[in-house]
């Protein structure tokens, strides 16, 4: 589930659609999703995206087959009605499991959501019981996380905008694998009108975005 339907609030535009080199932030997110050994990505996005945040590259044939999207008319009310509209879907194609991923973190690698597959994979192989996989970043759970079946009908109730995270943390009990990552820049997200430091670094001027780091019960959009 690759959820773009936040609100951009704290910027002022579209921050799907701000560039970073030669691609746009939401597009950088898709492609490394897409290029993953995930089946298929269902994009959640609010009911009226234009998609033009999309690059032409993820529109293509051999990548247009990838990936779904999915209109949330309900994304205003939080992250929770993102969530269960990504879930209805997984549900329709009987899903062993879903990997949730955020449109606003365009430094993801492909290579780290095929290792929350792979860890998923190798565990229950093994025939144990495993409910979810997530990130870890400065001793934090971060996106993105693998969720599985087990999981569904807890995410069904979750509420305004509540995301992965409150089920973890609701339910201890869970038994979970978290892989710890060393790399800050992968969880760097969107979430001020202003120039960053890392973007003066890479030479880039007049831009419109900050970044911090997300962890999976941050509410930021």
């Amino acid at each position: 589930m690759f959820l773009a339907a936040g609100k951009s609030s704290r910027m002022g535009t579209h921050k799907l659609s701000l560039p970073i080199r030669d691609r746009t932030i939401g597009s950088l997110s898709l492609y490394a999703a897409v290029t993953s050994e995930l089946d298929h990505i269902f994009a959640i996005t609010r009911g009226d995206d234009t998609l033009d945040w999309i690059d032409w590259v993820l529109r293509m044939k051999a990548l247009k087959n990838r990936w779904t999207v999915v209109r949330c008319c309900e994304a205003e009310k939080g992250q929770s009605f993102s969530l269960k509209a990504g879930l209805s879907r997984a549900k329709e194609e009987k899903a062993d499991g879903v990997v949730v991923l955020l449109a606003d973190q365009p430094f993801i690698r492909a290579e780290m959501i095929n290792e929350l597959i792979f860890q998923y994979e190798q565990y229950v192989s093994n025939h144990k019981k495993l409910d979810f996989v997530a990130a870890m970043f400065g001793n934090l759970l971060r996106p993105p996380v693998l969720l599985s079946k087990n999981l569904f009908l807890k995410l069904i109730t979750l509420t305004g905008d509540a995301g992965a995270q409150g089920i973890i943390r609701q339910n201890p009990d869970l038994n979970g694998i978290s892989i710890i990552y060393e790399d800050r820049k992968a969880f760097l997200i969107l979430i001020q009108r202003k120039i960053t430091n890392w973007r003066e670094k890479e030479g880039y001027k007049n831009e419109h975005e900050d970044t911090g780091c997300k962890s999976l019960d941050s509410n930021r959009h």
